[in-house]
């Protein structure tokens, strides 16, 4: 068990899972939880959700699923992956809310 998984549930079949965990089955190589999904039907969506190999070949993951006219492709991030995803969106977020102007010299009296 991996230090991410301490907190556990265990079903009839004594296997464990994090409490986390919202849909792995028997056949199912990974628990799955943290489930979000953003977009809409006519520009896409993305799906994300945060994965743990349950025969530990590999660590934590977050799976993003971009969607649109109906095909779809995944990736897996790392932590430094999701971190840097994470930054740039942030930076990203920031520059519309000041509506493309450099942050330091924004003036809200506009």
């Amino acid at each position: 068990m991996t230090e991410h998984a301490t907190e556990v549930e265990t079903d009839e079949s004594s296997s464990a899972c994090p409490k986390w965990c919202r849909g792995c089955g028997p056949n199912d190589p990974m628990h799955r939880g943290f489930l979000a999904t953003v977009g809409r039907e006519d520009t896409g969506w993305i799906s994300t959700q945060l994965l743990l190999d349950r025969f530990e070949r590999r660590g934590l993951a977050v799976k993003l699923d971009a969607t649109r006219s109906g095909a779809t492709q995944a990736v897996l991030f790392s932590l430094a992956q999701l971190d840097r995803l994470i930054y740039e969106l942030t930076y990203a977020r920031l520059m519309m809310m000041t509506k493309g102007l450099p942050l330091e010299g924004h003036d809200e009296r506009h």
